[in-house]
C-alpha cells in the first residue's frame, strides 16, 4: 500500500525539479524566465496533487483551470527559454516574448492535448532563432555563436528536450507515474542547458539586478545604485517637456524679487526765475 501511494505521489514530487531550474535562471540574471519556471512548477505540482490520494484538499481551484495552467506554463517555459537562447536585442526580445505569451494562451485554450501545444512554440522559436543566427553569420562571415555554444548548450539541451517530448507523447502508456516523472526531469535539465550562462541585460558587479521579494514588490533600488552612500557629481538640470522653469517673470530684469518703484527726478530751479515765480508754478502761496 505504501509503495502504491508513493507511486501516485511521484508526479507531484517530480514537479519540484522546476524549482532548481528557477533558481539557476535567477542566478544567471534571467528573472522573467525564473518566474515562468516557478509558475510552471506551482501549477504542475498542484495539478498532479489533485490526482494523488489524500491531497485533494490542495485543489484550491477547479481541476480544469489547474490543467490549463499546467500545460500553458510548460509551453511558455519552452518559449521563453528558446527566446533567451536567441539573445535578441530590445525591443525585439520583449516583442517576440509577448507574441508567444499571447498566441500560446489562445492555442492551448483551443486544444490542450494535441501535438501543436508544444510543436507550435518550439517550431516558431527555432525558425526565428535560425533566421537571426544566419544573418549574424552573414555579417561576421564566421560561425555564430561560438562552437562551444552548440556543443555544450544547444546540442545537449535539444537532446534532453527531444527525450522529454518522446516520453510525454509516446511512452506514458507504459507506466504513467515513472514516465511522467522522467519527463519532468528531462524537461528541467533541458531548460538549464539551453539557458545562456549570463543575461547581458542584467548588469554586472554592483549594478547586477537581483531577484528578491523586494524586487517583485517594486521596492528595491534600481540597478546601477547601491545602498552605500557615495559622493556622486550632481547632474545638471536640463529642461524637458516635464520640467517647468521656476524663474518668476518679474525677476528677470532686476536682482530683487520685488517690482521696481518709480522715482521722479528732482526738480531743479530754472534760471532767470524768482522765488515768488517758483512758488506760483508749484501752486504754493
Amino acid at each position: 500500500m505504501g509503495a502504491f501511494i508513493a507511486k501516485m505521489l511521484l508526479p507531484t514530487v517530480s514537479s519540484l525539479v522546476f524549482l532548481p531550474t528557477a533558481s539557476v535562471a535567477a542566478k544567471r540574471g534571467f528573472h522573467m524566465e525564473a518566474m515562468v519556471y516557478f509558475f510552471t512548477m506551482f501549477f504542475t505540482a498542484i495539478y498532479h496533487a489533485c490526482d494523488g490520494p489524500g491531497l485533494s484538499i490542495l485543489c484550491f481551484m477547479k481541476y480544469d483551470i489547474l490543467e490549463y495552467f499546467s500545460v500553458y506554463g510548460t509551453a511558455l517555459s519552452m518559449w521563453v527559454t528558446l527566446i533567451a537562447l536567441g539573445d535578441f536585442d530590445e525591443p525585439q526580445r520583449s516583442s517576440i516574448t509577448m507574441f508567444g505569451v499571447l498566441t500560446t494562451a489562445v492555442r492551448i485554450y483551443q486544444d490542450r492535448w494535441g501535438y501543436g501545444i508544444y510543436s507550435g512554440p518550439i517550431g516558431s522559436a527555432v525558425f526565428i532563432i535560425t533566421v537571426k543566427w544566419l544573418q549574424k553569420m552573414k555579417q561576421l562571415r564566421a560561425v555564430y555563436p561560438e562552437k562551444t555554444v552548440y556543443t555544450q548548450q544547444v546540442g545537449p539541451g535539444c537532446c534532453f528536450g527531444a527525450l522529454a517530448l518522446m516520453l510525454r507523447f509516446y511512452f506514458e502508456e507504459w507506466d504513467y507515474a515513472y514516465v511522467h516523472s522522467f519527463y519532468h526531469l528531462s524537461l528541467a535539465v533541458s531548460f538549464v542547458l539551453l539557458l545562456p550562462k549570463k543575461n547581458r541585460y542584467a548588469g554586472t558587479g554592483q549594478n547586477a539586478a537581483k531577484l528578491s521579494c523586494f524586487t517583485l514588490c517594486c521596492c528595491s533600488m534600481s540597478p546601477g545604485t547601491s545602498k552605500e552612500k557615495t559622493d556622486k557629481p550632481k547632474k545638471k538640470s536640463s529642461r524637458t517637456v516635464w520640467t517647468v522653469p521656476t524663474e518668476k517673470m518679474w525677476t528677470r530684469g532686476c536682482s530683487t524679487p520685488t517690482l521696481p518703484l518709480y522715482n521722479p527726478p528732482p526738480s531743479t530751479p530754472i534760471k532767470g526765475t524768482s522765488i515768488s515765480k517758483l512758488k506760483e508754478m508749484n501752486g504754493w502761496k
